[in-house]
């Protein structure tokens, strides 16, 4: 399989897995999955110390840029994956199609895990070209801040990681 084609390929099985976690509530409607999405970005993470990626969570939220729309925003979780030192990962920024609504990707949402929850996150928009955050891993109260000084000021225990996320073509 192509790298492009393997690449639509995830988003699309990723989106169709998720169907779409809309925010309105008692609304039936669910934004449909485009079958052949081609305004791909990708994405790096470099994470120091280093994480696994089933400890790190990437969830993409799309608004609807057009008040016809039944709902006002809807999301998809996108998995990351090992790419040398690096976490890499694609978003599809035309992954749902409804023309009443306007799609348009709004926010990266990235998560690390501590114990058996993702507390510790932080959201970038999908312009960014990059970003770091500062991230202390703890199960009850994890954070992540802009600036190592308040990240070593923050005062729970755990485990700080430097998150760099880098815009690919």
């Amino acid at each position: 399989m192509a790298p492009r084609a393997a690449i639509t390929a995830g988003v699309l099985a990723a989106a169709l897995a998720l169907g779409g976690c809309v925010t309105a509530p008692a609304s039936d409607y669910q934004p449909h999955a485009n079958p052949a999405p081609r305004d791909l970005r990708s994405y790096q993470l470099r994470i120091d110390p280093p994480l696994p990626p089933e400890q790190v969570r990437v969830e993409v939220v799309y608004r609807a840029s057009r008040p016809e729309c039944p709902v006002t925003q809807a999301g998809t979780r996108v998995a990351p994956r090992r790419q040398g030192q690096s976490l890499v990962f694609d978003v599809a920024l035309d992954l749902f199609t409804d023309p009443r609504c306007g799609w348009q990707a709004n926010q990266l949402f990235i998560a690390l895990r501590s114990g058996d929850n993702y507390l510790t996150r932080f959201s970038v928009p999908p312009s960014v070209d990059q970003q770091i955050r500062w991230c202390r891993l703890n199960p009850q109260h994890g954070t992540c801040l802009a600036r190592e000084s308040d990240i070593l000021r923050y005062q729970v225990p755990g485990e700080v990681h430097r998150v760099v996320i880098t815009r690919g073509q």
